[in-house]
């Protein structure tokens, strides 16, 4: 979704986000999503790419989540260790977190931890699964918009 300022009526940026950060807040009746928002799990303070968090438990104010995100977003990039990444989701995953995605852009994949399960690795036209009522979203797609908002 691009930062149009059309969008951005519509999807307004949380008071979390910092302003012209360019990826709009998606919202539905029950979920809001903010970008790199950071979440205090002690011992830890985490900072996913992408943290999908139900609507009633974001302040007004410009302040750190309590607790571990309901789903969480992170994009692999090339100067990361992937070991460190899942490292942040299993422990945002044993402390509240019901999905994660970790988005690798090099391997046209999407590994997704839901629950307790191990991941499963999902690629192309692979329906990925969301939480709330959202459009139904392919590895292609999201792959798609990672890097239209990486090459800005």
């Amino acid at each position: 979704m691009p930062d149009t300022q059309e969008n951005q009526l519509s999807y307004p940026q949380s008071s979390t986000q910092k302003a012209g950060c360019g990826f709009p807040i998606a919202k539905t009746e029950r979920f809001e999503a903010v970008q790199e928002l950071r979440c205090i799990i002690p011992p830890y303070s985490s900072v996913p790419d992408i943290s999908v968090v139900n609507s009633d438990r974001l302040g007004d104010e410009d302040e750190p989540l309590q607790g571990a995100p309901e789903w969480l977003i992170e994009i692999l990039s090339p100067d990361q260790s992937t070991l460190d990444v899942q490292n942040k989701i299993l422990h945002c995953l044993s402390n509240g977190t019901q999905l994660a995605w970790l988005i690798d852009i090099t391997r046209q994949q999407v590994w997704v931890w839901f629950g307790d399960n191990l991941p499963q690795i999902f690629s192309t036209e692979d329906i990925l699964p969301t939480l709330g009522d959202l459009p139904e979203l392919t590895v292609k797609a999201v792959i798609t918009m990672t890097r239209k908002q990486t090459q800005k």
